[in-house]
């Protein structure tokens, strides 16, 4: 008896279809993918830390380690328009540039978010590649009371600035036109960026002098004297007082967003 190529089709697709429902019975074919980090514990709902990926978005972290997305809005400095639903954790080295440090560059992505989940929700990580934070992401666990003092101690001594990439502009400079009409004018002032000042722990006295301050309003800001070591950070520079450094951060930080 012959068999028609009709029949051998359908033997085919019995075969292939039979073996993949077999192969799903048992768990070894399954085409959805699930983002779903695992579980630490089974008796709760507290979840593997090291299973986040860049694609996670700050609603998801949320949903699985209950970390607001405010909280990271807070202590990465995104905006509060940000979509919490669409903007996931790689992006963020779209934002912000490498940094250097201890001479190796470092970009600010999904470790440094594991990292600050960790210390936020007191879920357990170990993360071979990250050892900073960012200033505002320390500044914000202390004053959130999420650091043991242990922590403290040695994330505020571990810390970096965070460094916006800048957006290329396709403008083309205009020449100014010479003429008499333009004479007599006041030239125009360089326009001051918006960008909030940032002033962390390892901050020297000598960069605050830089970003417009002088030394008597220096004195008059935070009480101190400028001391002759300019290169003292302004941290340590505050504890040999006895001052709060948080509270003259920010007396430095209102004057100089005004």
């Amino acid at each position: 008896m012959r068999i028609s190529y009709i029949h051998i089709l359908i033997i085919v697709i019995i075969i292939i279809g039979g073996g993949v429902l077999g192969t799903s019975q048992v768990g070894l074919f399954d085409t959805s993918r699930s983002i779903q980090p695992s579980r630490l514990d089974e008796s709760a709902d507290v979840y593997n830390i090291a299973d986040i990926r860049g694609s996670f978005t700050l609603k998801e972290i949320e949903q699985y380690y209950q970390v607001p997305p405010e909280a990271i809005f807070e202590a990465f400095r995104l905006d509060n328009d940000t979509s919490p639903s669409t903007f996931q954790l790689k992006d963020l080295k779209e934002i912000y540039q490498p940094v250097e440090i201890e001479g190796e560059m470092y970009e600010v992505e999904t470790d440094t978010v594991k990292v600050f989940v960790s210390l936020y929700s007191g879920i357990p990580y170990v993360s071979e590649e990250t050892n900073h934070l960012p200033g505002h992401a320390v500044e914000y666990l202390i004053n959130q009371d999420k650091l043991t003092e242990e922590e403290q101690n040695y994330w505020i001594n571990h810390t970096f600035d965070l460094f916006p990439i800048k957006q290329e502009t396709t403008d083309e400079p205009v020449e100014e036109e010479a003429n008499s009409d333009y004479q007599g004018l006041e030239p125009q002032k360089e326009e001051i960026s918006d960008e909030p000042v940032t002033i962390v722990g390892k901050t020297t006295i000598a960069d605050i002098l830089s970003m417009g301050i002088d030394d008597k309003t220096f004195q008059e800001i935070t009480g101190l004297e400028v001391p002759e070591d300019k290169n003292m950070n302004i941290r340590d520079y505050a504890a040999s007082f006895g001052m709060d450094f948080g509270e003259i951060r920010g007396k430095l930080e209102s004057f100089l967003a005004n």
